[in-house]
C-alpha cells in the first residue's frame, strides 16, 4: 500500500479497494496516522453479488486485480516458490514488463496497455525481450 501511494501522483486522491479481510482497513488507518497527507480513502467489496452499492460500484476495480493475481499465480505455481527474495522480485519483474508491454490484452483492441515506440517495428516476441531488456539496462 505504501509504494502503491508513494507512485501516485501529487494531490491525487487515493482510493483503496479490497475484500473484507479486516488488515486492509487495519493498514490504511495506520497508513492515514502517520501521514501528513490527504487521507486513504477505502472501499469494500465483499463477496460474490453485488449485495450493496459499495460492491456495485467498486466490483470492476477488485475484478481487475483478481484477474492479475489469477494470471500471475497461474505462471508462479510451476515454479513451486523461491528460494530468495531475489528469485520473487526477479519473477515480479519480468511478469509486470510482459503484462504491460507485451502481452495483448482483449479489452484494448489485443494491444498491450503500455506502447512502448522502440519495440513496435520488432515482430517477433524474443526481439520485443531482447530490446526491453537492453532498454532495462
Amino acid at each position: 500500500m505504501r509504494e502503491a501511494i508513494r507512485t501516485a501522483y501529487p494531490d491525487q486522491e487515493i482510493t483503496l479497494i479490497s475484500d473484507g479481510n479486516p488488515s486492509y482497513p487495519s493498514g490504511i488507518h495506520f497508513l492515514n496516522s502517520v501521514s501528513d497527507e490527504a487521507p486513504v480513502m477505502h472501499k469494500k467489496v465483499i463477496g460474490l453479488q453485488n449485495l450493496d452499492t459499495e460492491s456495485e460500484e467498486w466490483r470492476p476495480m477488485k475484478q481487475l486485480i483478481e484477474r492479475l493475481n489469477r494470471t500471475f499465480k497461474y505462471h508462479v505455481r510451476p515454479a513451486a516458490g523461491f528460494n530468495s527474495t531475489n528469485g520473487a522480485v526477479a519473477l515480479t519483474t519480468l511478469f509486470v514488463t510482459h503484462y504491460n508491454f507485451l502481452r495483448p490484452h482483449m479489452a484494448l483492441g489485443y494491444k498491450p496497455p503500455v506502447h512502448l515506440q522502440e519495440i513496435q517495428a520488432i515482430s517477433t516476441i524474443q526481439g520485443r525481450w531482447t530490446r526491453i531488456l537492453s532498454l532495462a539496462a
